[in-house]
């Protein structure tokens, strides 16, 4: 018999100046006797009485996860507020943000959720994305609630559904009367009043059963997100972000006894086009066509986009032709941003660094690496204040773009008068797309691998003969790690170790729980993480950062490669010239 928990918790008061919510505690309370009738031991956690803390959720956790494994499926389920800062969600319980430790690390709770040893993990958060609108919001960061079991190898399921999009609302609003969070309703609708394209049949045991498969909660969960909101504003939006690895006939719950079953899909009331619906289908677009890619015969054969905005997007994201190669065979080219000063961190080697062109608005910014073999880790600082962290690569000319957030894109080219150049040269066209391609996707959270045969087609893909492509190796082990495939990342840090003759931090951290430890033997490039989704994952990899970085942290933009917003400056600077960044 199928054994399953739940820890369900609502929070509609916070610390500080948020406004109050109507309906957080109320709707926890709704989901949590739900899901006992569904035969779940569940924990329910709200502020209805008293405050709710972490400690309350971890211990809530630690009761149903234990290093001897006793359930099969647990479900995470949160309603309050949320905090999007270093492209990681946090959610608020009653102290937070005052108290930064009084919320939930979701990215951390995901990771150490992996190796719970329960084969089923479900994330559900009806939570806001906003942006801290303080240095206090900044500084939350919670803790990651799960227990951390290295005994634990073996990868679970983390399937998640997200009640909106980064940095935008989730709403709650009144339905008949009453207050209620968009999402939760929406959800319990789908087992309410399913139509008959998303409800299955299965025997389980001896019974037959109605279920509604998660795979197909998405397309309703947006359909009915949609029915509500247009009933009560047009102009409103919220787009649902899902994420399913598990298995088609995985499921939360059995659709209700009483249940009234449609033969279509949700009747919109009004018809109505989200404001960002332009942003948000570009990184839908690259991810089907990254999809269609990968599982064609020939997957370079068509990689043909399907909106003129998704093609102007993609093209901040090629390599700049001007610039193929330095006699150094090393350095970068910088669109985007005018340079003030780029340092390179003390090594081994006798690794310097010049600025050829300190570029502006219309210039490409140009910087050249000596000795930087086989790797160096260098700082960027802007002429606006920031800072951005890369890994200067031997033999390699990175060609990075900034907008407004940060660092946007970082493409790792060979240098045309280097060894690695006829290798790349015969693939330029179909690896600057696919590189493109899956940057936009992974900067739009839709890049995704939904079986077997995608995983291995991207793996073969991203390899050039005896060497790989760094910039699509580091996106696919994040690809690889969300999908629980733990052997794919390892052989890309073998590939990258022939290649480079270093670990990049990200893939360090990565594979830190794979069987096969990382030999220490290796330099590591560069002193932290490059891609800012990776930070979120250094406390439960238990990676301890030197104590400068951990004072920058709360400055992360929430661009997709690490930059430093201005006031971690005199913080970067120190670090540097007392040697501890290296």
């Amino acid at each position: 018999m199928i054994k399953k928990a739940a820890v369900v918790i609502g929070v509609d008061q916070t610390s500080g100046n948020l406004v109050k919510l109507k309906s957080a505690a109320s709707g926890a309370e709704t989901v949590a006797a739900w899901l006992k009738d569904q035969g779940y031991d569940v924990v329910c956690c709200t502020d209805k009485t008293k405050s709710v803390t972490s400690m309350d959720v971890a211990k809530a956790i630690a009761q149903f996860v234990t290093l001897q494994p006793r359930y099969n499926l647990l479900i995470i389920y949160f309603s309050g507020h949320g905090f999007w800062h270093a492209r990681s969600d946090h959610w608020l319980l009653s102290g937070a943000p005052i108290d930064a430790s009084q919320a939930i690390n979701l990215d951390g709770a995901m990771d150490l959720a992996k190796y719970s040893g329960i084969p089923n993990v479900v994330f559900i958060s009806d939570a806001c994305r906003s942006i801290p609108d303080s240095r206090v919001g900044a500084y939350v960061n919670g803790i990651d609630a799960f227990p951390n079991f290295a005994e634990i190898s073996t990868n679970s399921k983390i399937d998640v559904i997200k009640a909106t999009s980064e940095v935008h609302a989730a709403f709650e609003v009144d339905i008949k009367g009453e207050p209620h969070s968009v999402l939760t309703y929406a959800l319990r609708s789908a087992y309410r009043e399913p139509t008959n394209k998303i409800i299955m049949e299965i025997v389980e045991g001896t019974e037959q059963i109605v279920i509604v498969p998660n795979r197909k909660l998405e397309l309703y969960l947006q359909d009915k997100v949609n029915q509500i909101l247009a009933d009560i504003d047009i102009n409103l939006s919220q787009t649902i972000e899902i994420i399913i690895p598990s298995s088609d006939k995985f499921y939360i719950a059995r659709v209700d006894d009483n249940a009234i079953i449609t033969t279509g899909g949700v009747m919109r009331s009004k018809s109505s086009s989200p404001p960002d619906f332009t942003v948000l289908n570009v990184g839908i677009d690259a991810a089907n066509t990254i999809r269609n890619a990968l599982n064609s015969q020939d997957h370079f054969a068509n990689m043909m986009v399907s909106h003129f905005d998704t093609n102007t997007a993609l093209n901040s994201r090629y390599p700049d032709t001007a610039v193929d190669h330095f006699e150094s065979f090393s350095g970068f080219t910088i669109r985007g941003a005018k340079i003030r000063s780029a340092v390179v961190a003390k090594m081994l080697n006798n690794t310097s660094v010049e600025i050829l062109n300190s570029g502006g608005e219309d210039t490409a910014a140009v910087v050249r690496l000596w000795n930087a073999s086989p790797a160096t880790s260098v700082i960027i600082q802007l002429e606006n204040g920031y800072y951005a962290v890369l890994a200067g690569l031997d033999g390699y000319i990175g060609h990075a773009s900034f907008d407004e957030i940060g660092l946007v894109n970082v493409s790792y080219v060979p240098s045309s008068n280097g060894w690695r150049w006829e290798a790349y040269k015969n693939r330029k066209n179909q690896l600057d797309r696919m590189r493109a391609l899956v940057a936009l996707a992974v900067d739009h959270n839709t890049f995704q691998l939904h079986s077997e045969a995608e995983a291995e087609a991207l793996s073969s893909q991203i390899r050039m003969v005896k060497v790989i492509d760094p910039t699509l190796g580091l996106y696919a082990a994040h690809a690889y790690s969300q999908a629980e495939k733990d052997d794919s990342i390892q052989s890309i840090r073998d590939y990258m170790r022939d290649d480079l003759n270093v670990d990049l931090f990200d893939i360090q951290v990565l594979t830190s729980r794979c069987k096969n430890e990382y030999s220490p033997t290796w330099p590591v490039v560069p002193f932290c993480p490059m891609l800012t989704q990776t930070w979120n994952l250094l406390r439960p990899r238990g990676f301890q950062l030197p104590f400068q970085l951990e004072e920058a942290k709360p400055y992360l933009c929430n661009s997709l490669w690490t930059t430093f917003a201005p006031g971690a400056g005199e913080i970067i600077r120190n670090a540097i010239e007392t040697e501890a960044l290296r």
